[in-house]
């Protein structure tokens, strides 16, 4: 198989901007995120902005939905018709979203080009990552199989840790791995999440206050740094982007020579984290 024909499908949770989109041609899907019985697409008819907005005036809660496989089957009948013989799905955690199991369980059914599901086993930046990784090696005429095989490495040198300023967007939240013993323990506490090896949410710590939670976070990096120079490491933010900005600061003043970005979290991921939160997710530099 010609590894150029094979487009990178992305879902939109990962939150990749623009330009990004458009140097590596990425394909993104775009999520559904639920006001009640309200439905909205992440980035076509909803913005970050406007989804904190609805979430401090709406009295539901929202919650993260997944993309119908018809609406995928047509994605995937449209890179056919533009020339691409297969397409690499990357999707959000399997812990968090439904969408690359469905995809996975309807490649027998697609029958306009071969579909490689991925799951990344991670969120945003951590998505992002390893979709330009597969990008890189599929433009130097890598094998697909090879290709899965170097993500999944990738992967498991990929963390994200994410502390939570509001406990009640975790009462509910059936993905936590270990929600029902902790959970009732964490009020007027910020809890400190990470993506555990089977891909879900998994409550590590708790702090009073978000500084101490970023402190915790910061602490976690420092133990397992090796190298800070072939590092990436991402502040992702809920709607709090001068606190983003001063952690940004403060990293690359730490760590001169680290690669530093930054990344909203938007409507999708925000289901789960609620407004405010504030990680980090580093990997390896590409």
């Amino acid at each position: 198989m010609n590894q150029s024909k094979t487009a990178i499908v992305i879902d939109s949770s990962a939150n990749i901007a623009p330009e990004i989109v458009r140097k590596y041609h990425f394909t993104i899907v775009n999520q559904p995120v639920m006001f009640g019985k309200h439905v909205y697409h992440e980035n076509m008819d909803i913005d970050s902005d406007e989804f904190y907005r609805m979430l401090k005036l709406e009295k539901y809660h929202p919650t993260a939905s997944q993309i119908p496989m018809k609406e995928m089957q047509e994605v995937f009948s449209n890179l056919a018709q533009a020339g691409y013989e297969a397409a690499l799905c990357i999707g959000l955690s399997g812990g968090l979203s439904g969408f690359i199991n469905s995809v996975s369980a309807s490649v027998p059914a697609i029958k306009d080009l071969q579909v490689y599901p991925y799951d990344s086993g991670s969120i945003l930046a951590g998505v992002e990552k390893v979709a330009i990784l597969a990008s890189q090696l599929l433009d130097n005429g890598v094998d697909i199989h090879e290709v899965l095989h170097q993500m999944r490495k990738y992967r498991r040198q990929t963390q994200a840790y994410i502390a939570v300023n509001n406990i009640k967007e975790l009462q509910n939240m059936g993905n936590i791995s270990n929600r029902t013993s902790l959970v009732g323990s964490f009020f007027g506490m910020r809890p400190i999440l990470t993506i555990n090896h089977q891909g879900r949410l998994e409550m590590v710590g708790k702090e009073r206050q978000m500084k101490n939670a970023m402190e915790a976070i910061e602490e976690i990096f420092d133990k397992q740094l090796v190298d800070h120079t072939n590092l990436v490491v991402t502040v992702i933010d809920a709607n709090d982007v001068d606190r983003s900005m001063q952690w940004q600061s403060t990293l690359k003043a730490k760590y001169p020579g680290m690669q530093v970005e930054s990344r909203q979290i938007g409507p999708y991921v925000g289901t789960y984290t609620g407004s405010k939160a504030i990680g980090l997710i580093w990997s390896p530099k590409l």
